[in-house]
């Protein structure tokens, strides 16, 4: 498979007269709604929506405050903070820079290989030979400007590696049929807190489930495991089930992650979620939205919940000490 110019699948018809929002109310309209193209307005009315580039997903794009998987991953408890995310927040006005990290743009390239989305080379720019690297002010002035224009960048060499991660799937039935669904959707909707929600799916399939790509060093069991708890997939799968579900009425009942690693030779896993683990990252995302949607009405960004609670050992550092013959019963 050849990083090429790929089809793309129609659009539905744009929906017209969906102006009440909250999931009881969209459930009556279950069915019903299909993609709307985005056409640079303000987002005020749910709905899946095609159109919607990344940049804008992630910026002020709804006619409130709004926030997407990767803000209540940072926010949720247990060890989630909401200061560390209000400091590069678009509601920042003081905001820290961000610094685009190229493995986004390695898994945003993958992505758009594999799910078959269109212009390929009008959504990413290739690091030019004249620059072996970043290290040079010339090169980094080149990268600034080309995500300044709209692209992601990419090094010479990750090209070779997303060919071969595609190639390495594209027998694989399975793995290709979860992908089989309407690619670069973004679902939109209002919160009963009212505050906007957001989810982009790598793809939005026919049937009741949702699958997405994760790009990995290690799709062993215990990798693909670790990967979950550390970058909270289960609440991304959770809200994009809550998302749909408050759109369209239609409830998710499986969910599918799907791992593969970069480098050679592009070993993989088709990981199903367990549906207790979902169901945990959907309280998860309610702790965190109903945090999300306070901290914006007080203007108050607490650091970690736990600050202030003592530090006491776990149970097994406990028994380790009081079964170890050598440390004595008695301190010194």
């Amino acid at each position: 498979m050849k990083v090429e110019t790929q089809n793309a699948r129609p659009v539905k018809s744009d929906v017209d007269g969906i102006t009440t929002v909250g999931q009881e109310a969209l459930g009556v309209l279950a069915g019903l709604s299909s993609d709307i193209r985005w056409a640079g307005e303000v987002i005020d009315r749910p709905g899946i929506y095609a159109g919607l580039p990344i940049g804008v997903y992630h910026s002020d794009c709804c006619a409130g405050p709004s926030i997407s998987s990767s803000g209540l991953r940072e926010i949720a408890p247990p060890d989630g903070c909401p200061l560390k995310y209000w400091d590069s927040s678009y509601l920042n006005p003081d905001r820290a820079q961000q610094e685009v990290k190229e493995h986004f743009s390695l898994g945003n390239a993958v992505h758009t290989l594999l799910l078959g989305e269109t212009g390929f080379w009008e959504k990413f720019a290739v690091l030019p030979e004249e620059f072996p690297d970043f290290k040079t002010k010339a090169a980094r002035e080149w990268r600034d400007e080309t995500i300044a224009a709209g692209k992601m960048v990419l090094r010479r060499e990750a090209l070779e590696q997303i060919e071969g991660m595609a190639n390495r799937v594209a027998n694989d039935r399975t793995f290709r049929d979860h992908l089989d669904g309407r690619v670069e959707r973004s679902i939109i909707y209002q919160d009963r807190t009212g505050v906007w929600v957001k989810a982009r799916p790598d793809c939005i399939p026919d049937d009741g489930y949702v699958a997405d790509l994760k790009t990995t060093n290690d799709a062993s069991d215990r990798g693909c495991a670790n990967a979950v708890k550390t970058y909270g997939y289960h609440m991304q799968m959770g809200l994009i089930g809550t998302a749909l579900e408050a759109v369209t009425g239609r409830r998710v009942t499986d969910h599918v992650l799907l791992f593969i690693e970069p480098k050679r030779p592009h070993a993989y896993s088709i990981k199903p979620l367990d549906n207790q683990y979902v169901w945990l990252g959907k309280r998860q995302n309610r702790a965190a939205l109903n945090i999300f949607a306070e901290c914006i009405e007080r203007q108050f960004w607490p650091t970690y919940y736990g600050s202030g609670i003592t530090i006491s050992p776990s149970d097994w550092l406990e028994k380790q000490i009081d079964n170890e013959p050598s440390i004595p019963s008695e301190a010194a």
